[in-house]
């Protein structure tokens, strides 16, 4: 499975695995039986989660207030894709 750069994927105990962001932050605990797609897809989604926080870090603040509105909607629409991917992870 190919992950965005810096992501990883750990085993832990009897066949667990553990989704760690760049810098070695966990992520996300996985059992056996998730989908490694999924799994791929809750990092792509943290990614970009992490990216528009980021951008709105530099720009948001010290833009005018509608830039400002724009990147923290962004932020928000980031953070929630992520959630909805990682609860397709556990569903399914």
């Amino acid at each position: 499975m190919e992950l965005p750069e810096g992501y990883k994927l750990g085993e832990v105990g009897n066949e667990d695995r553990v989704l760690k962001r760049p810098g070695g932050y966990v992520l996300a605990a996985f059992g056996s039986g998730v989908n490694p797609e999924n799994i791929r897809r809750v990092a792509e989604a943290d990614q970009r989660y992490l990216e528009a926080k980021e951008l709105d870090s530099k720009f948001g603040l010290g833009g005018d207030p509608e830039s400002a509105f724009l990147f923290a909607e962004d932020v928000r629409e980031a953070r929630e894709k992520y959630l909805l991917a990682l609860e397709a992870a556990y569903r399914e």
